[in-house]
């Protein structure tokens, strides 16, 4: 709980303090890789440990990438900011990836590391080990400030409170996303007496909403259409948006498609659902509303008429941390997407109505949905009969077993198609950044948050080792953070060897068959590595088995509390 009044706290050292001040912001956890910049900030939990503070709780992550993706995890399915450390520019180094996906997710973190001591001497925590003269940078932040949201380096005890109120509120400012912030050691060990933690008074800015002007207007353009297109991919972030969107689909009779979502923005069960893929459709759209999407739809491939008038509503309308975003937008609409979409639903529902033509729209919605729907589910039950185990299989049974309380993560894994999905919050994809390996360290992070859910991880093989297997498998046993994760094995790179083939259809390696840096042979036996940490490993290669042992593994997971793997042996996409 955060701190409603002022107080003053005994400490020791700045470590102290700064620990002090994250627990009187509720802060409650702390993902860790420590180094020997660390400690005055072990000494710190040490003292909070002997003291029964339990927040913050240190969590110990053996690789930095993991210890990222863990705080990712937590912050997308609670919306809480997370705090996480590692050592020094190396570790900075090593966790970057991470960050990128966090940043292009906008997920809100205080990412932190260890700054090598300033001093060569004559101060408590100066240099003391050879590498303290090698790790150190002109710029430290210079590595991930493109994907930060700020970043700045604490310099004595009386800032404390301020840089870490700083940094909170421009992580959870708009849009919200990762900051940087460097802790010299020196600066860590110094002396401190006490110090006084005041209530937060950093209020989050309310949500911007349109003009009735911009609704009037925005609303008239869509009722002139007549072969209408939504198009959305990261809306479902805020879970509380997903109704709206089908409140405004509804209102405006028109069908939803989410291209490259890493979340549930649209329910697939709904009859306006129409896919993953803006491709069939944005050529012949004469309104289009984008919301939230990075990337709507790609030119080479297909892009509206000319003629067409697209309406983009995101929270930065602009994209402005991607350098390159050339797609239209006749009307522009920023803040809140979801009071936009309210709004919206809200004045089509007023105006002038052509009740017939809108429900023979409708009609034709529907029916494209159902042919949808059931050309899917036949070619996901046609895989149970075929080997290797094709994906829409593997996906057809894992939407068997999954209940209410089951949450899939993708990491390059089975896609949300197939699954019936009509919760938000039931699916998380990754990053467009493309940070391969968060999925296990994501789910590890969700379980921490809501220990009661059932967390299916999936991934590709190549994508498990991403995930830095053993890190996340060690993680899952000192916390007992039990998961299933399913490897999509398919011993090759695929995304790599569709690209070459999409790039050079005529070329070398598509002619002779041979692509080179794409094979993943031979392939080890990936359920074996869990076994090294309690935890349960299968091999599956018959498609009439994996409902068994998915069943198998879950039981493992839900009354056995301990990890799972999968290695399924599936074909190419």
């Amino acid at each position: 709980m955060e701190s409603t009044k002022t107080v003053t706290v005994q400490v020791e050292t700045v470590g102290q303090a700064y620990l002090e001040v994250l627990r009187a912001r509720g802060i409650k956890y702390f993902f860790g890789n420590s180094g020997t910049d660390f400690g005055p900030i072990i000494d710190a939990l040490a003292r909070f440990g002997a003291e029964k503070k339990i927040h913050p709780t240190p969590i110990t992550v053996p690789h930095e990438f993991v210890a990222v993706s863990m705080a990712q995890g937590y912050a997308m399915i609670t919306g809480e900011p997370q705090v996480v450390m590692v050592h020094v520019i190396v570790g900075t180094g090593n966790a970057s990836a991470a960050i990128m996906n966090a940043s292009r997710l906008n997920v809100p973190m205080l990412f932190s590391a260890g700054r090598t001591p300033l001093t060569e001497e004559g101060q408590r925590g100066s240099r003391s080990n050879f590498i303290h003269w090698g790790q150190e940078s002109f710029d430290q932040g210079s590595l991930v400030r493109e994907f930060t949201r700020w970043d700045y380096e604490l310099r004595n005890g009386d800032q404390v409170e301020t840089v870490v109120d700083r940094a909170l509120e421009m992580a959870l400012g708009t849009p919200q996303g990762p900051v940087y912030l460097t802790l010299p050691r020196e600066v860590l060990a110094q002396k401190m007496d006490s110090i006084t933690i005041h209530p937060n008074r950093k209020s989050q800015a309310e949500a911007l909403q349109p003009s009735p002007a911009s609704i009037k207007k925005t609303a008239e353009l869509l009722r002139s259409a007549k072969n209408p297109l939504i198009i959305t991919g990261r809306l479902g972030s805020d879970p509380t948006a997903v109704s709206a969107m089908v409140k405004f689909a509804e209102a405006w009779v028109a069908p939803v498609v989410t291209p490259a979502s890493p979340f549930v923005s649209m329910p697939n069960t709904h009859d306006f659902y129409l896919g993953v893929s803006s491709s069939p459709y944005v050529k012949d759209a004469d309104v289009i509303v984008v919301a939230e999407s990075d990337v709507p739809w790609y030119p080479q491939q297909a892009k509206p008429a000319e003629s067409a008038k697209v309406i983009q509503i995101a929270r930065d309308p602009n994209y402005q941390d991607i350098p390159i975003r050339n797609f239209p937008k006749d009307i522009s609409i920023g803040g809140d997407p979801k009071l936009a979409l309210e709004l919206l639903a809200e004045e089509l529902r007023k105006g002038p109505r052509d009740e017939k033509a809108l429900g023979e729209r409708a009609e034709a919605i529907r029916a494209k949905h159902k042919k949808y729907r059931q050309e899917l589910m036949q070619k996901a039950e046609q895989g149970g009969s075929h080997r290797p185990i094709s994906h829409a299989w593997l996906a057809y049974c894992v939407d068997q077993v999954r209940d209410k309380d089951t949450v899939v993560l993708s990491d390059h894994g089975i896609g949300s198609e197939v699954l019936n999905i009509s919760e938000p919050g039931a699916y998380y994809g990754g990053s467009p950044a493309g940070g391969l390996g968060w999925g296990i360290g994501g789910g590890l992070g969700m379980k921490l948050a809501h220990p009661e859910k059932t967390f299916i991880v999936t991934a590709g093989d190549g994508t498990y080792m991403f995930n830095n297997p053993t890190a996340c498998h060690f993680v899952s046993e000192a916390y007992n953070l039990p998961l299933l994760t399913i490897i999509c094995n398919n011993s090759i790179w695929h995304a790599s060897k569709a690209a070459t083939q999409q790039v050079m259809p005529d070329g070398w390696a598509a002619s002779t068959g041979n692509f080179p840096l794409t094979a993943l042979e031979p392939s080890p036996r990936y359920e074996k590595v869990v076994e090294a940490h309690g935890g349960y490993g299968e091999m599956v290669d018959d498609p009439q088995q994996v409902l068994p042992a998915l069943k198998r593994a879950l039981k493992v997971v839900k009354e056995e509390k301990r990890q799972a793997v999968l290695n399924v042996i599936c074909g190419s996409h």
